[in-house]
């Protein structure tokens, strides 16, 4: 049995014939546990209070908490309210210097606060013991990106603290500080699919227990209101003008956005029996899907989140009519809350009537990608109070409306909670969460048939874009032969810059290598570039378009994302707000890539995005690898991408004047079986600073003859990994050294090339993904 923490234990050094000079970890088969997950603790912060009994103090008295906002100026937008949260003036962080405190964003500080909770309540001391952390976020620490654009934008000259906030502005280093307060290193996961984020994040953590991969998970979700985000819901007209949400109300107006988080522990069955932790409640089923209709706008008749609905109730082993209560998405937009009413009727049928609904959203708004997480935990106060919170501001009930719609806070009988999460780019969810003691709920099961354990992980697809070319073949060719692409200086388009920073583009797409797409025609580069490296993946393995491939999956890697449109949108919010482009906003969000090839593809079922560095590429390989164990998917389409533009660009300078950003995407189709390559990884092996990044690295061996190396070519960033020296008869390919800093996209090229390099040798392949921030990987291909 594997010890309490040692990470996602499935692929393993052991298995590769990798062994660390620090500690052997026994092989964990994946397999399907029959066992119970029960939630032993939960913390929520919201509007409406900093933790649980402010929070159900506030749903008892039906308080909304809406006011103007004051954070940044709306004085030009249609609406002016949201609902804030006031955050303790205590020192949340002590291992940060002060100096650096203002460094740590404000959705991160409420995650704190949120686990601080959790894990009083689940009378843990601390996070040893908990095998990975999965956050939902939808904006992550976007206003130190903002910050930082500012910065750029303002000034000719180099800034100082620029470095530090592009640290910090990345989603995982905020959550490396809050590792780093418990000195734990476990693996953590972010994922970003929109509003649908912290249930996903859920979700994720519930098929990591299933499948044996891990015993105790962390998991939930949290957003803080950001200037850029507000201005693109109004420019949408989403937001409510008379500022108040009236979700199901007939003369609904719009949402209005809130702040806040929230986590729940989740621990097997026998986990929790070992330390005689008490349960607060069962997680019964989850499922997810994917809506094709449109970027922004849900499918009237609620497909998507039927088909969610429906199968978190078959894992749970439950009927409609068994449901109490539902937590409903409920935005207060005329689309939406329409949609989940037709959603709910086709699902529940005659059942609809006796289901009791409600919108937590009306009394704190829309809290994007917590909002899944937040009102998962209001679905477990509810269960253990034995209430209903109401949905607050209703004047006349829509006609759409066929379920007891609970209109203000209600003391019921509630054994069985639903929650819905339907978020941009059409990534919908649902949790059922349930009594521990109620005698509705069956021991949580798989969507289907278990796939055999000895099956293993193979690819069967690649494709490739970078600066070398548009294909697999060029990526090769061009690192092989060390044949650098040229570099060009890459000017703003905001304000002028007086030191040269270089850039490496992808040259323009052949004639063949795009669909003819409507949706690519306002899409952004990084929706390109892993579109194309999606489809040479698919035709590779035989499946042009997608065609024979079966049930697909897509799970997409990025760190920056959509750079350019976000570049350009916040500055037409800050030089023109009221003329500020609707039309660019959507493409902004971190999941429009995924969304597009999903539509393309015509995937709805699984799709998400992980938001990480370069090595996370593995988290990716490693949720495609459990979807394919649950038998949710036939294949995986992984996709790593990037792209880059003036502030990607400066941004690489910051970090050594000589290292060149670039730009591109690497696609790898995965099934399990014994076709195509077979390919292994390690845990995560993650570290808070250099030096221990530098022994994570060297504790791995490198046994093999052929080895791709994650080495930029700059002895300064390349300190930890080249303590690791490969045999002296390997032969070594070196794609940042070549291509240039592509970041999101960089871990994905790694793979691409050594599956290319394996192919055409024979012989299996080491990567070496040593990571920047948070984790280090070791991968075997062949």
């Amino acid at each position: 049995m594997r010890k309490s923490g040692d990470p996602l234990g499935f692929n393993v050094c052991s298995s590769l014939g990798i062994h660390s000079r620090a500690v052997s970890v026994p092989i964990i088969v994946p397999h399907l546990t029959s066992q119970r997950i029960f939630i032993t603790g939960a913390g929520i912060v919201s509007p409406l209070g900093l933790d649980w009994q402010e929070n159900e103090a506030s749903f008892r008295a039906n308080r909304t908490a809406f006011r103007p906002v004051t954070m940044f100026d709306v004085s030009e937008r249609i609406a002016k309210t949201a609902a804030h949260v006031d955050l303790p003036e205590e020192r949340l962080f002590l291992k940060i210097p002060r100096r650096r405190e203002a460094l740590i964003d404000r959705g991160t500080k409420m995650l704190m606060l949120a686990l601080r909770e959790t894990l009083a309540q689940a009378k843990l001391p601390g996070l040893q013991g908990v095998d990975a952390i999965v956050i939902g976020t939808s904006a992550g620490a976007m206003g130190i990106g903002q910050e930082y654009f500012r910065h750029a934008a303002g000034s000719p000259v180099r800034q100082p603290g620029q470095i530090s906030r592009l640290e910090f502005y990345q989603p995982q280093r905020q959550l490396n500080a809050i590792a780093a307060e418990y000195d734990w290193h476990g693996p953590m996961i972010l994922v970003s699919n929109a509003c649908a984020s912290g249930a996903n994040a859920i979700g994720d953590a519930m098929a990591m227990i299933q499948t044996g991969k891990a015993r105790r998970v962390l998991a939930g979700g949290y957003d803080a209101l950001a200037e850029l985000v507000y201005a693109g819901f109004d420019t949408l007209r989403a937001l409510a003008p008379s500022g108040v949400p009236r979700p199901f109300d007939a003369a609904r107006d719009g949402l209005a956005l809130g702040e806040g988080a929230a986590l729940v522990l989740l621990e097997s069955e026998e986990a929790a029996a070992e330390r005689g932790a008490e349960a607060i409640a069962i997680a019964a089923g989850y499922a997810t899907a994917t809506d094709l209709h449109h970027l922004t706008q849900p499918d009237p008749e609620g497909k998507a989140a039927i088909r969610t609905m429906t199968g978190a109730c078959v894992m749970a082993g439950l009927s409609p009519h068994e449901i109490d209560y539902i937590n409903s998405h409920g935005t207060g937009t005329p689309y939406n809350d329409v949609a989940e009413a037709s959603a709910v009727k086709a699902w529940a049928g005659e059942a609809a009537s006796g289901i009791s609904l409600s919108s937590t959203k009306s009394a704190m708004g829309h809290l994007l990608g917590g909002a899944g997480a937040v009102e998962a935990v209001i679905c477990l106060m509810a269960l253990r109070g034995q209430w209903m919170p109401g949905s607050l501001n209703i004047r006349e009930t829509d006609p759409a409306v066929c379920f007891d719609l609970v209109q203000q806070f209600r003391p019921a009988k509630v054994q069985v909670a639903l929650t819905n999460s339907f978020g941009f780019g059409g990534t919908n969810a649902t949790l059922i969460l349930a009594n521990v003691g109620s005698a509705k709920t069956a021991t949580p099961h798989s969507n289907g048939k278990v796939q055999e354990p000895n099956t293993g992980l193979r690819i069967v697809g690649t494709g490739a874009v970078s600066p070398a070319g548009w294909s697999t073949q060029e990526l090769l060719h061009a690192v092989s032969e060390k044949l650098t692409p040229p570099a060009v200086d890459c000017p703003r388009t905001v304000g002028m810059r007086d030191w040269p920073c270089k850039v490496r583009h992808a040259p323009a797409a052949p004639a063949d290598r795009l669909p003819k797409f409507p949706r690519l025609r306002r899409a952004s580069p990084i929706t390109k570039f892993a579109m194309a490296a999606a489809l040479e993946a698919l035709e590779k393995a035989g499946f042009p378009r997608g065609v024979g491939a079966g049930r697909l999956g897509i799970i997409q890697l990025m760190f920056n994302g959509c750079v350019q449109f976000s570049g350009k949108f916040y500055h037409e919010v800050l030089e023109t707000p009221a003329l500020a482009s609707p039309l660019i906003f959507p493409e902004t969000v971190y999941n429009a890539p995924a969304s597009h090839i999903a539509a393309y593809l015509g995937v709805d079922g699984p799709a998400t995005t992980l938001i990480g560095e370069s090595s996370a590429i593995i988290e990716a390989v490693d949720i495609a690898h459990t979807w394919l164990t649950q038998d949710l998917i036939d294949h995986a389409l992984v996709i790593g991408s990037e792209e880059c533009d003036w502030l990607g660009a400066e941004a690489a300078s910051y970090y050594h004047s000589d290292l060149i950003a670039c730009e591109g995407a690497g696609a790898l189709l995965l099934t399990l079986g014994d076709q195509g390559q077979p390919m292994h990884h390690t845990p995560a092996l993650t570290f808070h600073n250099e030096v221990e990044k530098a022994a994570r690295i060297w504790a791995m061996d490198l046994p093999l003859k052929q080895h791709v190396s994650g080495l930029s070519g700059i002895p300064l960033l390349d300190q930890a990994e080249l303590q690791e020296q490969p045999t002296e008869s390997a032969t070594t390919l070196n794609p940042r050294q070549v291509l240039g800093e592509s970041m999101g996209a960089a871990g994905a090229l790694q793979l691409v090339l050594a599956a290319a390099v394996a192919e055409k040798s024979g012989q299996p392949v080491s990567v070496t993904l040593p990571g920047t921030l948070c984790a280090a990987y070791r991968a075997v291909i062949g």
